[in-house]
């Protein structure tokens, strides 16, 4: 019960703390999923790690699924000033929560990710998934301040780790927390990154999702920029033997990655940043082979184009 409480205080004020985000920059495409548009494009939107529609039918399964989400999202909605969305759980009715939690989804694409975040930190579990994710976009992508960076990617962390009680085993939540894990370590000295304890579990975690889920990309794509890191750190020899994790594993994963989705800028972004972390010099071929077929692709996303945009930048 006490966790029950301190998680409903947590969503009630974590909107409201929310500071000016970065905008998505006009120069680049522009997107529109108003009305059915979303659930059309919804496949492509969801490559990378195949998120099932967030439809009445997808909640109804969730809160039958874990108990104490459903016990959370009632508690949160009978509270004062809560979501009419999540009140409206009150009398069984799932509608207003999905219709929320796709605009949630409908703004992150279209690059609004501050009123992503905003709306769904209002929605309790069902929208803060949305809501973190599009936090941890615009922290990877559109935030350059290494400072502000790494407080954004720490709270993230510190949201994703009060919500996966409420539902364990939730794929695309626990993948939240150990990318922004994996962000964190990057924006760490080695000596910070070593004592945090989130090398190893990181990678450890990342692969068990690559194992569990073998057909979404976005899983071995985490774990090969994860095990590049170690490698860049401590060096092959005692990243094996310390963490399992090597120079020719890591591009292994990022290999599958593209083998499973190679239409996805994200990881021709992140392969190639890969790569010149291990050896700029000795991958500088196939580098630039990365970074001139990412900007070939189309893109479906904010996010995309954003990842498209990196690789642009890079070539120049």
């Amino acid at each position: 019960m006490r966790f029950l409480i301190f998680c409903t205080a947590f969503f009630l004020s974590a909107f409201s703390h929310a500071s000016d985000w970065q905008d998505y920059p006009p120069v680049l495409p522009s997107f529109d999923y108003a009305g059915e548009r979303l659930q059309q494009h919804w496949p492509q939107l969801n490559l990378g790690t195949a998120q099932p529609w967030p439809d009445t039918d997808f909640f109804y399964s969730m809160l039958q699924q874990f108990p104490q989400l459903r016990e959370y999202s009632l508690n949160l909605a009978r509270q004062p000033g809560a979501h009419p969305a999540l009140q409206a759980l009150l009398q069984d009715d799932l509608q207003p929560l999905a219709a929320a939690t796709q605009q949630v989804w409908r703004l992150h694409y279209q690059g609004q990710f501050q009123q992503a975040y905003e709306l769904g930190m209002q929605l309790g579990p069902a929208g803060a998934v949305p809501a973190l994710y599009a936090k941890l976009m615009h922290a990877a992508l559109l935030t350059n301040d290494p400072e502000r960076k790494l407080t954004l990617f720490r709270e993230a962390a510190a949201e994703s780790e009060r919500l996966l009680p409420l539902a364990p085993d939730y794929a695309f939540a626990e993948f939240g927390l150990h990318y922004a894990r994996a962000r964190i370590l990057e924006l760490l000295d080695t000596g910070a990154a070593s004592s945090s304890g989130f090398l190893g579990s990181t990678k450890n975690a990342l692969q068990e999702l690559s194992e569990r889920y073998p057909e979404q990309a976005l899983y071995p794509a985490g774990l090969g920029g994860v095990q590049a890191g170690i490698v860049e750190r401590v060096g092959s020899f005692v990243g094996r033997l310390t963490y399992g994790a090597t120079e020719s594993r890591a591009i292994a994963a990022f290999e599958q990655a593209l083998l499973l989705q190679p239409g996805l800028p994200v990881i021709y972004q992140e392969f190639s940043t890969a790569l010149a972390r291990l050896n700029a010099s000795k991958y500088h071929q196939r580098i630039q082979e990365l970074l001139q077929r990412c900007v070939e692709l189309p893109v479906y996303s904010a996010e995309e184009a954003l990842n498209q945009a990196r690789c642009a930048a890079r070539l120049q």
